[in-house]
């Protein structure tokens, strides 16, 4: 005898096994990274430090942020868009050249 299946039944042992698998080696799913960050999201990448000190010892004094950097310059009211992958990869790459003990200008 021969058992069909259709998309469904596929799904649903795809699903089961799946849930065995998870159970098994207690993997988490991993949750999607955001593509599009503000600037709030990007001070955990920049040491947590204020968005003035990040505007000028990040994307003024390194001009190559303006890759992934998007409306610093707009002035007030227009927020900055970071591309996150981007941003994560550059600042991996450069976070040993940024003098983190700057003090903002007075």
């Amino acid at each position: 005898m021969q058992a069909l299946l259709d998309e469904r039944d596929y799904q649903t042992i795809a699903d089961k096994v799946l849930d065995l698998i998870k159970k098994d080696y207690d993997l988490v799913p991993k949750k999607p990274e955001k593509s599009i960050i503000g600037m709030e999201e990007f001070r955990t990448l920049a040491h947590g430090k204020a968005p003035e000190w990040i505007k000028l010892f990040i994307f003024n004094a390194f001009p190559e942020t303006e890759e992934w950097a998007f409306g610093v310059g707009m002035g007030k009211g227009h927020p900055i868009k970071i591309n996150y992958s981007k941003a994560k990869a550059w600042m991996d790459k450069h976070e040993s050249e940024i003098n983190w003990s700057q003090s903002l200008p007075q």
